[in-house]
């Protein structure tokens, strides 16, 4: 028995059969199951689309933490997106858009695009799974061209705290 929980509150549970029924047993007031698939699969794209928004901007704010944008760090994020298990369901071409965007308004207008971004970041922090995920992404990112920089231990510190997570700790664990 498959049961569904919506962040609208709503809880339904499979019943067997094509339709779905409210928990309270109300089986009269069921549910086209075609219908209710697809809201489940435009949840979990909505709840994709903030990870993957965070996921780029954690891919940007590492990338932009020395001053500069290398191609190996551009590399590195496509080798991501095509491995991490947790990135691979996203659509690659709208996150490469969505991370030269970010990129783009890093270099132009820094701390209001900073502002922004660690908003993304921090929608995360309540997932412990996922915030661990995002600083693995921004570990390869800093790391990508064998130099680490202090500007860049120092992006790394400042997203582990908006993820609230100990950056020793998960420096030692990914390092």
């Amino acid at each position: 028995m498959a049961i569904v929980t919506l962040r609208i509150g709503v809880h339904l549970e499979n019943v067997g059969s094509s339709k779905w029924r409210n928990d309270n047993g109300n089986g009269g007031a069921g549910v086209d199951r075609s219908i209710l698939d697809k809201l489940v699969a435009e949840v979990r794209q909505f709840h994709n689309r903030d990870f993957l928004k965070a996921a780029m901007a954690v891919c940007a704010l590492a990338a932009v933490a020395d001053d500069e944008v290398k191609l190996s760090e551009h590399y590195r994020v496509d080798h991501v997106l095509a491995m991490e298990p947790a990135l691979m369901v996203l659509d690659t071409e709208k996150a490469i858009d969505t991370l030269y965007a970010y990129i783009y308004a890093l270099r132009t207008d820094g701390p209001s695009a900073t502002k922004v971004l660690d908003k993304k970041v921090r929608r995360m922090a309540g997932n412990r799974k996922r915030a661990r995920t995002l600083m693995r992404v921004a570990y390869l990112v800093i790391t990508a061209d064998d130099e680490i920089h202090d500007k860049e231990r120092e992006e790394f510190r400042r997203l582990c705290h908006l993820l609230d997570l100990e950056p020793r700790q998960v420096w030692s664990e990914l390092a």
